[in-house]
């Protein structure tokens, strides 16, 4: 049993988001874009509310539109869990039996088996306080009226829910009270016998440790004074545990050593942040591996957090294996290299607020997907974090673009504008996954002979922006630009005299350049790029060649959301 769809409206920073989910769901996005609130939301009505009405919202997870907005006056929080069949059948016949008894099973237009759970909460003025409540619904999005009081309690029955947060503090959760930890010291398989005679040998090493200390008599002659005001036990009034006498006792102080690479035993929590990270995800994984059968939803807040980018790729292969569904909400490159792009999810901030993106299911065809595995995914998954994409046509641009954006004083990675070569992937692709991510993206090319394919792919993923908001052509080629701005002197370092001779037209010819660039060898350009960004650099503003400048504008522009 698994959540399909998810709608949240005004709760926290969103106002109305419509998530769909599938096994595998990884939350990308900025910071303050909704991802921690999903799963939150998801652990409010699952694992908190109760058939009792209970409420489990704060006053401020209303959502608050501005700065006059207030939880009494603001609109309900509402929470719409879809939980659905993927193919006819899935469900066995006891889980049907169940939730057919409750009064809350339904079957869509495919005959698939469904539940739909709404929770809702808000300010009453009668009562001058906020109530909760919840309801299941039809098809059609009315109250099913034959839902029984318990309905809630049975489908929380069927589906549990578990969110590991991205604060691992390993003594938190290796705690005698740490939720993950805490099972296994109860789950103990010891016989009455075997449990007494433990007991036995651990009194004996107790009346060892405390004889050996004399001190510990001059304590115990001190504290049998206390019987003289207050009546004390019959027998042995007053007694020292150094050992705990009782199993109970034993497993609650009990705790977990790591060895280091010196060979010593430290505990856990005195290892560093990382280690301490991936025991708790370790002591996780145990955990779901002793609980009983039955639907799960896991939900993983930045699964990262402290882990080396090597360790992430490599954890990646434990949460595949978890059992049930998984919500996971990252900001690691490294785990989206290892991530489906059907299983991604972008929450990004747009004009009508937080949205959704992903790429459907057959948007791509084989060769796209085999293009966007190999020069995105595989080799630069945090491409999927920028707003805004400057795609570029070579190497050179790669040089000379950030270079010129210092220059400026534009700061590209705070913007969210990062560089993407296109020549060696498929810039048709590329603009399709911008597109269905909500990714902006603007396109410099060269004016050549390949300026008509790029062209035309540009087109055909416009998705409604006009030509000259999303690319351009504005010089014959980026080496010829720079050469006719002033950085001839930095590429003729790189070119030998024989070379210069063989070019044909003359200073002030305006083919001149063109052939200039024509004559540099390949490698020169690559080199000079890297000198001719130091250049532009110490030049600063003026350095900058106005065609470069109009295209750093409009990728900023776009990554800022504002019309060009």
């Amino acid at each position: 049993m698994t959540i399909t769809a998810v709608r949240i409206q005004n709760f926290r920073g969103i106002e109305n988001l419509d998530l769909e989910l599938g096994l595998v769901t990884v939350l990308i996005g900025e910071n303050n874009s909704g991802k921690t609130s999903v799963l939150d939301a998801l652990k409010l009505c699952l694992r908190d509310s109760s058939s009792g009405r209970r409420v489990v919202f704060d006053p401020l997870d209303f959502h608050l539109p501005d700065s006059d907005a207030e939880p009494t006056s603001s609109d309900a929080i509402q929470i719409t869990l879809t939980f659905s069949e993927r193919r006819k059948g899935e469900w066995d016949n006891r889980l049907v039996g169940q939730l057919s008894r409750a009064g809350i099973l339904q079957s869509d237009a495919d005959d698939r088996n469904q539940v739909r759970l709404r929770i809702t909460c808000k300010y009453d003025q009668k009562t001058r306080d906020f109530a909760q409540d919840w309801a299941f619904l039809a098809l059609d999005g009315q109250e099913l009226t034959r839902a029984g009081p318990r309905a809630l309690t049975s489908l929380q029955q069927e589906i549990r829910y578990y969110y590991l947060t991205a604060l691992r503090d390993a003594a938190r959760h290796f705690d005698a009270r740490g939720p993950f930890w805490r099972p296994f010291l109860k789950d103990s398989q010891l016989s009455p016998d075997r449990k007494t005679e433990i007991e036995e040998k651990l009194q004996e090493v107790n009346d060892l440790v405390v004889a050996s200390h004399a001190s510990f008599e001059q304590v115990r002659d001190g504290l049998m004074r206390v019987q003289e005001m207050i009546p004390l036990a019959a027998d042995e009034a007053v007694s020292i545990e150094a050992v705990p006498g009782r199993m109970f006792d034993m497993l609650a102080t009990a705790h977990v050593q790591l060895g280091t690479t010196a060979g010593a035993k430290i505990p856990l929590g005195r290892h560093g942040e990382g280690t301490q990270s991936l025991a708790v995800l370790m002591l996780f994984s145990a955990f779901l591996n002793m609980q009983a059968e039955g639907a799960s939803v896991l939900a993983l807040e930045e699964p990262e957090a402290h882990l080396h980018p090597s360790a992430i790729r490599a954890l990646w292969e434990v949460i595949k294996g978890f059992t049930g569904q998984k919500l996971i909400s990252t900001h690691s490159g490294e785990l989206l290299a290892e991530t489906d792009i059907l299983g991604i999810c972008r929450l990004a901030r747009t004009s009508d607020g937080i949205k959704a993106f992903r790429v459907p299911r057959c948007y791509l065809c084989e060769e796209e997907k085999r293009k966007f595995n190999y020069h995105i995914r595989r080799a630069r998954g945090e491409l999927l974090f920028a707003r805004c994409w400057l795609l570029v046509e070579g190497e050179t641009e790669t040089w000379v673009y950030p270079a010129a954006a210092r220059a400026l004083g534009l700061n590209l990675h705070r913007e969210g504008v990062r560089l993407v070569e296109f020549s060696q992937s498929d810039v048709g692709m590329l603009t399709k996954v911008a597109n269905a991510l909500g990714i902006s993206w603007y396109c410099v090319g060269d004016d050549d002979t390949n300026r008509k394919k790029v062209e035309r792919k540009l087109k055909s993923n416009l998705d409604g922006a006009k030509e000259a908001d999303r690319f351009g052509f504005p010089y014959p080629n980026i080496e010829t630009n720079l050469l006719k701005n002033g950085y001839d002197d930095v590429y003729r370092r790189h070119m030998n005299e024989q070379t210069l001779r063989k070019i044909t037209k003359q200073p002030g010819d305006s083919e001149y350049w063109r052939e200039f660039a024509k004559s540099l060898p390949g490698r020169a350009k690559t080199r000079a790029a890297a000198d001719v960004a130091i250049d532009i650099e110490q030049r600063g503003k003026k350095g900058v060649p106005r065609e470069m400048l109009c295209v750093l504008q409009s990728a900023v522009s776009l990554a800022q959301g504002i019309s060009l």
